[in-house]
Order: C-alpha cells, then structure tokens, then sequence
C-alpha cells in the first residue's frame, strides 16, 4: 500500500514580534492575532484592571511598527478608541459633519475617525446606549457606516471591544453575537505576580513571535470533512449557523498562530466559540488515546534545547508510531498528521536548523524512516 507524502510546514510568511511589559498575555496576544488574520471582531472580557486595553494598545504598536518606521502620527492617526458610557452620543460612531468643506465649499460630507481607522479599540462595551450598539453593527458586519443617505467604507484590520461582563439578560442578543472571538481575560495569580516581582517588575520584559497567516496561507491548509463532522456533533445546538460557517476558517488560523495540528486546532476553536466542556468533548471525539499521546510528545519537541534530546525524542516518537500504527490504534490520515506537525517544528527548532545545517541531521531522512515504518505496520496489518 503505497503512501504519497504531503507535508504542510505551518510557517506564516509574517511574524509579529511583541515586546512588553506585561506578564501573562501571550494568549490573548495570540488571540488578537486570530482577530487580525480572520478579520472577525474579538470581544475580550474581564474585571477592571486585567489589563484589556493595555494589550491591545501594545499589540497594536507591534503591528503599525512593524517596519520599524512607525510615527507618532501614526499611531494617532491609524488607531481610533473610544471610551463609551452612558452619555456617549452616537455621533461618536457615525462622525460630524466636516463643517471646513461645507462653508468653504459646500459640500456636506461626514468626518468620521472610525471608518479611517486601521485598529479600532471600543473600551467598555456593555456601558454602550444601544444607539451606539447599533451604530457599531454595520462597522463590525458590512465594514461600512451607514449614516442616513451616507454609506462609508471602514478600513479597520483589527476591531476589537472589551467590557467587564455581558450582561445577563442580552447573553443571546444578535449585537454579543456578532463577536465571533471572544475571550476572558484572567487575573494574573500569586505565583506569576510573584515572579513578576522577582523580575524586576515595571523593568519585566517579554518577547513573543506569533505567526500571522494571510488568506492564501489558511486557504492552503485542509481539514478532512469527517473532522468537521465531529465538531458538528459537539457544537451544533450551541452555535447559530451563522457563527458555525466560520468553524474551517478559525481552525485553519489557529493552527498557523498556536503552530498546533489540525485536531487540536479544531478543539480549541471548539474551546473559544462554545465553552472548554465541549473542546473536551471534540478532542475525545477527534482523538483516542494513542494519538494524543504521540501528539503530546511531538508537540514536547519545542521544549527541548539540545541535539541529543531531539534524537532521543524523535526515536521515542518514531517507536510510538510504529507500535501503534501496527496495532491498528493508529491510521494512514493519523500518521500524515503527526508528520506534518513534526517536520514544521524540527525545520524551526534551533537546535535541530544547527545540526542541519552542520550535515548532522537529515530531515527527509527522519521522516521518511517514520514513514517507512509506519507504512510496514499499516501494510502489515492490511495483510493480516
């Protein structure tokens, strides 16, 4: 039984480098990158000074610095936030008349710092009037600002709002629906603040890479339609039909920002759109317990920093493959994933990129050793 092998490395062609002050935001750093690549709006919710807006703002000056050329204009200019409360008019939304153009030239024409904006940032949400609310849904959907006869086209690439909580009693109100992406922003624990102290607290520094696949990039990717059956089963009667059309999309991106397999990416997606109850239920659903533990070990490959540690890793993955392709615990699409997922983190694992380079390891040779190993096991077990 012969296999053609096809391996994707999930490699995006940008990645965004994140300096920041901030500890214990690479998650929701990786979410706005979701928002940004899929260009769907993100809700992120959470108690007063979780630091919502605060990430956002440092996501967004990686992103307009990306060239390293960014302006204080720039940041002025391509960036609109918008502090709502119950007195915000929705003027705020729907802009003023430029009153400049209409005495010097008579020309009535609507000046509205939104629509020009290339990152929108709606900071207190659920204090919005539902004037406001409404405004918001044309910019979010259409990506235009209705106002009266005036239809504007919006430019933003990164819209996302934040609130303390969604109120109870407009849970399932179509303006909360339009969020695709939400996420709850967690109190950073004793332990991290601690280290967050011991590190040298406002001179604390991380650094994070996220990969931030373009449209052609997550068109590329595949995900068989028997998985997305799988997460129909789990999610369908939580979902509206039209949040569930998005489902192939997200998975594919999510793949590319969390460098995570095609199952895994699905269950999270399952975890960001429904609740972590039905990730749980998807990932037993896509995943029996031989594929998980090759999965968890290949995915344990980052963690390593040494050759050697690679090499006894890999032939630990390779014997696992083996046995229980043999078994029958493990099929052909199974072992193609685990190879796709391999091969894209040893081609960019330092360590491993070293010995390469140096002639010391062979990637197409430690691939196609596991594959002709898994091949003998599956023929095997065709056979018998």
């Amino acid at each position: 039984m012969a296999r053609t092998k096809s391996i994707t490395k999930r490699k995006a062609l940008e990645t965004r480098t994140i300096e920041t002050s901030l500890i214990n935001k690479e998650e929701v750093f990786k979410m706005l990158a979701l928002a940004e690549s899929t260009g769907l709006p993100c809700l992120l919710i959470g108690a007063p000074g979780v630091a919502k807006t605060k990430t956002i703002i440092e996501y967004a000056k990686a992103w307009l610095n990306k060239d390293g050329k960014m302006t204080a204009e720039d940041f002025a200019n391509k960036m609109y936030i918008l502090e709502t409360d119950e007195g915000t008019k929705a003027s705020e939304i729907k802009g003023m008349p430029d009153l400049g153009k209409l005495f010097t030239e008579n020309k009535y024409e609507v000046h509205a710092p939104i629509a020009d904006a290339e990152i929108v940032i709606i900071n207190e949400v659920d204090k919005a009037s539902s004037a406001i609310r409404n405004a918001m849904l044309g910019v979010m959907n259409e990506k235009f600002l209705f106002n009266g006869k005036h239809k504007i086209p919006c430019k933003w690439k990164l819209f996302v709002a934040t609130c303390n909580d969604i109120p109870k009693d407009e849970v399932d109100s179509p303006f909360w629906d339009r969020f695709i992406l939400k996420m709850n922003v967690s109190r950073v624990s004793a332990g991290e603040m601690s280290k967050y102290y011991q590190k040298g607290t406002r001179d604390y520094r991380e650094k994070f890479d996220i990969s931030i696949p373009n449209k052609d990039e997550i068109a590329a990717i595949e995900i068989p339609t028997n998985k997305l059956e799988k997460y129909l089963e789990v999610g369908y009667q939580s979902s509206s039909d039209r949040t569930l059309t998005f489902v192939p999309m997200l998975a594919k991106s999510i793949s590319y920002i969390w460098d995570i397999s095609v199952d895994k990416a699905l269950v999270k997606t399952a975890q960001i759109m429904i609740n972590s109850t039905a990730g749980s239920e998807l990932s037993s659903k896509l995943m029996n317990a031989e594929m998980k533990a090759v999965v968890n070990k290949v995915e344990m490959l980052h963690s390593y920093t040494t050759s050697e540690q690679l090499e006894l890793a890999i032939a630990e993955i390779e014997s696992l493959i083996n046995m229980y392709a043999t078994r029958g615990q493990l099929d052909e699409s199974q072992v193609m994933e685990i190879e796709t997922s391999m091969s894209y983190i040893l081609n960019n694992h330092p360590s491993y990129k070293s010995k390469l380079d140096n002639g010391e390891f062979d990637t197409l040779f430690i691939n196609a050793e596991i594959e002709n190993g898994a091949n003998q096991a599956i023929n095997a077990q065709h056979d018998f």
